[in-house]
């Protein structure tokens, strides 16, 4: 007797393994995009707050421009007022030391919006400002913000802004 003919079977739908490495498959690239995402969120503030570092920065110096008093060595010549070059950070109001009512308020907005700004809102003592000017030329000043910048990714613990400005 002659052995009957082979005949091919098909497979109908998927095998439960196949489903398990497709789920495995797809998991996996749902929570690679969540770490893209989170790390673009970081990365996404600490560029914001390096933005707002020199706009702050920008601040203070356009202060200190409107406030210029006559140099009294050489007439028709405006120079910075005394007290703005704080020479050391400031990071509390308690370190404000001008006796110009002026200069003191203006410094302590200046670092109420560093404070405010920076480290997400989160107020610390790495939040500080300094103001340095040249001896030999009193309007030519240097500005320093500083923050916590180390959320984002590569970020430093102590970011560091400088502006440099001839008012």
């Amino acid at each position: 007797m002659p052995d009957p003919p082979v005949t091919r079977t098909r497979q109908i739908g998927v095998s439960l393994i196949e489903v398990l490495v497709s789920v495995f498959v797809l998991a996996f690239g749902i929570l690679g995009i969540a770490a893209m995402q989170a790390g673009a969120l970081r990365n996404n503030q600490g560029a914001f707050e390096q933005s707002a570092a020199v706009f702050i920065a920008h601040s203070i110096l356009d202060a200190m421009r409107a406030s210029m008093v006559h140099d009294s060595e050489n007439p028709g010549r405006l120079i910075v007022r005394q007290g703005y070059a704080t020479g050391n950070l400031i990071c509390q109001d308690s370190q404000i030391s001008s006796t110009d009512t002026l200069v003191a308020n203006d410094l302590k907005r200046w670092l109420k919006n560093i404070r405010d700004n920076l480290n997400g809102g989160v107020a610390d003592d790495n939040a500080c400002g300094k103001i340095v000017c040249d001896v030999g030329d009193p309007n030519l000043c240097t500005v320093s913000v500083q923050w916590n910048n180390s959320r984002s990714l590569g970020g430093n613990a102590a970011q560091v802004v400088e502006t440099r400005s001839r008012l």
